[in-house]
């Protein structure tokens, strides 16, 4: 024997599940919600993308220096073992 909210509950399924009622709740409900965070989340996600790329160029150009540096300063030991 079913309790009467679980008739009701597999009711409002079958009716959730029939795709006029999930065109409508698509078109109705999720689009314009998605939209409006995706609106207001814009600028965020594109100063983010900025950011990461200044980030890439700073530690890129951090490693370029780095490089250049030590390159300059290098020392061959073999020829240093000789000269002394």
């Amino acid at each position: 024997m079913e309790k009467w909210s679980d008739k009701l509950f597999e009711k409002l399924i079958v009716f959730i599940e029939s795709d006029n009622v999930q065109n409508v709740i698509n078109k109705k409900l999720l689009n314009p919600i998605l939209n409006h965070v995706l609106k207001r989340m814009f600028p965020y996600i594109v100063l983010i993308c900025i950011m990461f790329v200044l980030l890439l160029l700073s530690v890129l150009i951090t490693l370029g220096v780095i490089l250049f540096q030590t390159r300059l300063n290098y020392v061959n030991p073999v020829l240093t073992a000789i000269a002394v």
